[in-house]
Formats: structure tokens, sequence, C-alpha cells
């Protein structure tokens, strides 16, 4: 057996960021702190500099990153690789010492399983504290959401969910694309953190980065869709859907660009972060980078009571970490090996294999929509499939749009369809896949008129719960809406590019549909054809 007697206790902080008051919150632990991150932290007994004990302290490899060792005894001054073979093992403790530079008592270690079950209380807990946040901020600074709380609550909500329809929700580019994208981030790093087998992951770590980004997809879906519609949601809290328009675009947009913007992090902490870290010891711009190119992984960190600039890999910004961290640079700049450097794990050798059959496959894409009667239509979706068999697929899908140049600009119209089928794909295990399907399900085309100069005077008159009006208006007090729902049928095709075992990219796909339903005001929704492109996450083939 192999004992490596190592040398060095070491700890790291942590915290974490949200959305919306994330940059207030960690500009503030940043820049008002009056020392450096790594002089504020509590230190520990650690052998002095220069030691043969702190050498080995720096790090041990696990195949990625260097390591910190961590829970051994200070007091113990050398480090070495022993071998003892059972026939060598001495009959009493004592006659260890002549094998080793320093008395150590070898003793049977029972090793217990790893832990490989995801801490659901701690990850539910951490969830439930950003959606409180989030609510928080949303009541202090919104009037509209705080009148909404004295109104009938069950009835509200129910009201709110049912309005549910279209694509846009009306906000501007920023809350759906930019704050939703860090939610969904956000989310998806609290399941990383608290799934023990995927803590660690980096980018390039092959299958086991892919399927813990595969958890935090799933998980950032289901609590946004909390969030967007569920018990305590923006629907059940400020019933926003009863006030604006209530579309599907960040259920759509918050999981699937959450996920984008992990990869961005991910990558930007391998690549950026690590290669200041290797040049620098300045524990203000090592935690300020970390935080700020980090934004979703370091709110995570806030939300487990961790300090932003928390890594799990890499050690951290305390007073024993930095003299350490000091060391390192040092030895780097005088011609030694990098401090912190990735080590790409072994690929194994069915990765290299041509892709085959995705037994599982999630699509996120654009729609784009006309309406052979006129008008186009503008928006996107998300679908599923499920193989049968080689050469075919179950497929459920939802997508919405927004009815473009409608004739005035308080006029506004939306196409909602939601349907299964079956999807041919006879060449599913190759590079390029073809693939023809049929579609069946409903379409609900709604179209609203605005009442501008209404809405106005209303606006005016609620005065944020100061004026005259007692509540606070909704949509239906200024606007009328015709909608009508039908059933729908699509039939087209299109081709897949396999990019890697985990995914591929879907290049083009071209639709025909019919619904049986009657106009709805000047919409003509009966006839359309469909274009879409989008990513595919197969699942099944790694």
């Amino acid at each position: 057996m192999h004992i490596v007697v190592l040398l060095s206790a070491i700890k790291n902080f942590a915290l974490r960021k949200t959305s919306r008051l994330g940059t207030l919150i960690l500009c503030a632990l940043v820049t008002l702190s009056p020392t450096p991150p790594y002089a504020e932290a509590q230190s520990f007994p650690s052998p002095e500099l220069g030691t043969r004990g702190h050498d080995l302290a720096r790090f041990q490899f696990d195949g990625r990153y260097g390591v910190q060792a961590s829970g051994l005894n200070p007091s113990i001054h050398s480090y070495r690789y022993t071998d003892l073979t059972s026939d060598k093992l001495p009959d009493s403790p004592s006659k260890v010492a002549g094998l080793l530079d320093s008395s150590v008592v070898v003793q049977p270690s029972n090793q217990s399983q790893p832990d490989t079950s995801v801490h659901w209380r701690a990850a539910v807990s951490e969830s439930l504290l950003y959606t409180g946040i989030m609510h928080t901020f949303n009541i202090w600074t919104e009037p509209g959401t705080r009148d909404a709380l004295l109104g009938p609550w069950l009835k509200n909500y129910l009201d709110s969910v049912s309005e549910l329809r279209g694509w846009s929700d009306s906000d501007r580019f920023m809350a759906p694309y930019v704050g939703h994208t860090l939610e969904g981030s956000i989310f998806g790093y609290i399941e990383r953190q608290n799934d023990p087998r995927y803590r660690k992951v980096q980018w390039g770590d092959g299958r086991e980065y892919y399927m813990s980004l595969l958890h935090s997809l799933a998980y950032s879906a289901v609590w946004h869709t909390q969030w967007k519609i569920g018990p305590a949601s923006e629907a059940s809290i400020g019933n926003v859907m009863l006030h604006a328009s209530p579309g599907f675009i960040t259920l759509t947009d918050t999981p699937v660009l959450g996920t984008v913007e992990m990869i961005g992090e991910d990558a930007a902490d391998r690549y950026l972060i690590m290669g200041l870290e290797n040049r620098t010891t300045n524990g203000y711009l090592i935690a300020l980078t970390r935080t700020f190119l980090n934004p979703g992984r370091s709110f995570a960190n806030v939300m487990a009571f961790k300090l932003p600039w928390h890594r799990e890999n890499r050690i951290g910004l305390n007073v024993d970490e930095h003299r350490i961290r000091k060391e390192l640079i040092a030895e780097y700049k005088a011609g030694g090996e990098k401090p912190f450097e990735y080590i790409r794990p072994a690929v194994p050798e069915i990765e290299r294999e041509y892709p085959k059959e995705a037994d599982i496959e999630l699509t996120a894409f654009p729609v784009y929509e006309t309406f052979l009667g006129g008008g186009n239509c503008v928006g996107g979706g998300g679908s599923g499939a499920s193989r049968l068999n080689p050469n075919f697929q179950l497929v459920a899908e939802v997508n919405g749009c927004l009815i473009m140049h409608m004739p005035a600009a308080n006029q506004s119209g939306d196409s909602l369809f939601y349907g299964a089928g079956l999807r041919w794909t006879p060449l599913a295990a190759h590079h390029i896949s073809p693939y023809m399907q049929v579609m069946f399900g409903g379409r609900k085309v709604t179209h609203e008129t605005d009442d501008i100069p209404l809405r106005t005077q209303l606006l005016a008159e609620w005065n944020d719960g100061n004026g005259t009006l007692p509540h606070y208006p909704k949509r239906s007090d200024w606007s009328v809406e015709v909608s009508n729902n039908g059933p729908a049928l699509g039939m087209g095709g299109g081709f897949d590019i396999v990019l890697t075992r985990a995914f591929a990219w879907r290049l083009l796909d071209v639709e025909r549909y019919h619904t049986w339903m009657g106009d709805v005001a000047m919409i003509q929704p009966q006839n359309s054809l469909r274009i879409t492109t989008g990513a595919v996450l197969r699942i099944g083939t790694w």
C-alpha cells in the first residue's frame, strides 16, 4: 500500500450573487472591505514558508487542477511515498518511525463510500432564498406588486396563470435576454454546487461536464417555471400576467440561455481567471475578477453563505493561502511550473466513436412563421423527442410567436402552438441526419387592441397607490382581447448536423401547417409555413 504523508491545511471562504441585486451586493462586499480579502480570513496553524512541509502543501493532483491537501497534522514535517507492503509491516507502531523521517502511526482506515447524492435540502433552501430575494426586490421597488398582494390571492393567481400565451412579455431586451439569462445560470450553479458528482467539473471534462450541464438545465427549468407560474411566482405574488403581456419567452430562454451563460463562465474561469491567478497575488484583483467574470457562480456562492469568489478547485484568499500563493507565483516566475494548470482527463475510447442514435433529444429554437393569408410571426419554442427504435421518435413541442406588422401601434397579436407527433429518422446515427415528421395538436391565436389614452389616464389616477383609483389597473381595464383555439396539423422535415456526441445543430426545419379555425380579427391563421433552426441536446450517446 502507498501512503503519502502530506502537509498543510487550508480553508476557503465563499458567497454568492443575484441577477438584479447581485452587482450592488458584490460591489459592496468587495469595495467596502478595509483590507484585502485574504487578510479578512481567520488563519490556522501552518508550516513556515520554505520548509519541506510547505512544498507539498501547495497542491496534490487529482487529474485536473492542483487541489490543496487539507486535514493533515501540521506537526508532520516530512513527506514522501513509503512502500509498506503486507510483509514489511512492523509488529508495533514504534517500528514505523524507522521507515519515515518523522514519527507517524500507521492505522488502518475504513474508507467510506463517496457521496454521490444531490444535497436536495441545501439546494432547495438556496433556491428559495434566491426566489425570496427577487420577490423582496419586486415588492420593494414596484408599487403594482405591492397592490396586488391585497386582492383575492387564489382567484388572481389562477386568472394570471390562465393568461399565459404568445411569446413576448412586454419587457425590453435587458430583462429577458440578460437578467433572465443570469437567473438561469444562478439556479444552474446552485444545483451544481450541491451535487457531489459534478461540484468540481470544469470546461473540458467531456462527458462529466455535459452531464452536469444537463442536470443544471433541468433544475433551472423547474425553478424558473416556479418563478413564472408556480405557487411562489410572479403570477401569485404580483399577478404580473394580469398587468403585462404574458408571453412564453422567459420559460424558454431562461434555462437555455442560463446554460449557455454557465458554459461561458466556466470557459472564462479556465482560460482568463486562472491565467490571471498564475501571474498575480493581488487579493483584490483576484476577488474582483472571480466575482464579476463569473456572476452566476458568484451569486450562487452567496446563496450558500460563501464568499462570491469561492472556488471548489483552487486555493482561496485567506492569510495562509495568500502566503502559499505568493511562493508558488515566485517559483513560477523563477522558471518553475504554473501553480494552476488544467490537465485534461483521459478520454474514454467510446467518446471517439462515430455518433449513434440519441435516445432523447431536447431542442430549443427560434421560430419564423408566415401566415399564407397575410402576416408573419416571430418567436421561439422547445421540443423533446424520445426514440422508439433507430428509425422513429415520438415528439412533443410547444412554441409561441408575436405577430408582426399589425395595422396600428395599439394592436398586437400572438400565436401559441402545442402538439405531439411522429418523426422518421432514417440516418440518425450519421453525421448528417435528415428527418420528416407529422405533428398534431392545437393553436391559440389572440388579438388585442389597447386603448393607450385610457391606460395613461388610469395609471395617472392610480398614481402608484396615492391617487383616486383604489387598485393598480389590469390589462382588461384598458384593452379588448379576442382569441380563438382550434386543432392544428403540420407536416415537414429538415436535417441535423451532429457536432459532438452531446450536441447537434438543427440546420433547417420547414413545416406546413393547417389550423381549423376562423379569422381572429384581421389575423388569418388557417394556413402557414414555419421555418426554424436550433440547438439539439442529444442524450444517450455519451
